[in-house]
């Protein structure tokens, strides 16, 4: 029996792709990044740096870790009128990226 080529194809991808809608539709997938298989919100706790995403805004970063308005700015030389509800990543520049307010943080830490 020989089977079509572009028929088989065409299964393969419907197969694959159905698995992963019937997933996400049952909640067990999530691609985001951003909640928890459970489908809660990710959120930073204030204990580990390394928790802080480029998704998350500077509002949620100085909530969790306990810092002022006037101490993130400081710090990074960021402008006093910041939209601190912002997407960390979006505000990255010469003094501010995702990875240097980790190391600060956890420098701050460990103090």
């Amino acid at each position: 029996m020989k089977v079509n080529p572009f028929a088989f194809g065409a299964l393969v991808l419907v197969l694959f792709l159905g698995t992963v809608l019937v997933a996400q539709t049952a909640d067990f997938w999530a691609v985001s990044g951003k909640v928890t298989s459970s489908g809660e919100k990710i959120a930073a706790t204030g204990t580990n740096p390394d928790e802080i995403k480029g998704w998350m805004t500077l509002d949620e970063v100085s909530r969790a870790y306990g810092i002022s308005r006037e101490e993130l700015t400081g710090q990074f030389s960021l402008p006093k009128d910041l939209d601190f509800t912002k997407q960390i990543k979006d505000l990255e520049s010469d003094s501010f990226s995702p990875e240097k307010l980790r190391a600060w943080l956890k420098q701050r830490l460990t103090r």
